[in-house]
């Protein structure tokens, strides 16, 4: 759709001025030179936003995910759980495969950390930490915690806010050579990512996250109010003091439970399943040790 749009409006740039006498692109200015000037300036202001918006291919995505997910490894470590790592990785992939990217593929890491957070990197790289794994109760809660991590990833929030970013206004050229021969380019790329990571995004993209969440939820069949139970969890975690990045980067859990509340009469969803699995989660997943 991109490539049809910058194509049209190419044409509309390079067709002489004369040509919308006769109405060509539907502009129809019947021989009026100061509306035919106005038109074309439009189109080419047009020309300039759509140019602007880059395209990221899932491999150049998977670039930059590597490299952000680097970066989140440096700040907190690795929790060595393998069995609990396999169980995390097998769900984020059953929850994939009904979400809205299921072309790529999802891994899943615990950060040695017991701030209750999650992350979401580009191209598929997911990290929980150990706060929040010890802070939701049963499978259908994780599941709801991985649907979120996974929407910023399907929906493409952090990509999306790079292309939009002024390090995209180098040209497709310049941006895509960046992915192909490492250097200063892609190093700026990655701590805008890192930044938005860590800084928070939009919070419309939590919103939206929120309510993909519900959905994917949904469409596997878990109890998707486990969705507004996390976000009740994490308001309690936040009033302890156990929150404290998540507190400052996200809305607050009260506000996007109201949003979210809004968001689902919207959504076309089958009656909660009230399937939670807490036993297999209990197995699969025990409380884990805080950092002395």
């Amino acid at each position: 759709m991109m490539r049809i749009i910058l194509t049209m409006v190419a044409m509309l740039m390079i067709t002489p001025v004369h040509a919308f006498d006769i109405g060509i692109g539907g502009f129809g200015v019947g021989g009026n030179s100061d509306k035919a000037s106005k038109r074309f300036n439009q189109a080419k202001q047009l020309f300039k936003v759509a140019s602007a918006l880059i395209p990221i291919s899932n491999e150049e995505e998977r670039i930059l995910g590597k490299k952000v997910a680097a970066r989140v490894i440096a700040r907190y470590g690795i929790e060595n759980s393998p069995e609990m790592t396999y169980y995390l990785n097998l769900m984020a992939t059953a929850i994939a495969q009904r979400a809205d990217r299921p072309d790529i593929p999802y891994y899943v890491a615990i950060l040695d950390t017991d701030d209750v957070n999650a992350y979401a990197c580009p191209g598929g790289f997911i990290f929980l930490t150990r706060g929040v794994l010890n802070t939701v109760r049963d499978e259908a809660e994780l599941a709801a915690v991985l649907a979120h991590e996974i929407s910023h990833i399907t929906e493409r929030h952090i990509v999306n806010a790079l292309r939009n970013s002024k390090l995209m206004k180098v040209g497709t050229e310049v941006a895509a050579d960046a992915f192909k021969t490492p250097g200063p380019l892609l190093e700026q790329m990655t701590s805008f990512a890192t930044d938005a990571l860590f800084n928070g995004l939009n919070k419309s993209d939590e919103y939206e996250s929120d309510a993909k969440a519900v959905e994917y939820l949904n469409r596997l069949g878990y109890d998707y109010p486990a969705m507004f139970d996390v976000l009740e969890l994490l308001d309690a975690r936040r009033k302890q003091g156990a929150a404290e990045v998540l507190s400052k980067t996200h809305p607050s859990p009260q506000t996007r439970i109201q949003e979210l509340k809004s968001e689902v009469k919207s959504l076309s969803l089958d009656e909660p399943t009230g399937i939670r699995l807490p036993n297999r989660f209990a197995t699969h997943a025990p409380k884990q040790k805080n950092a002395s």
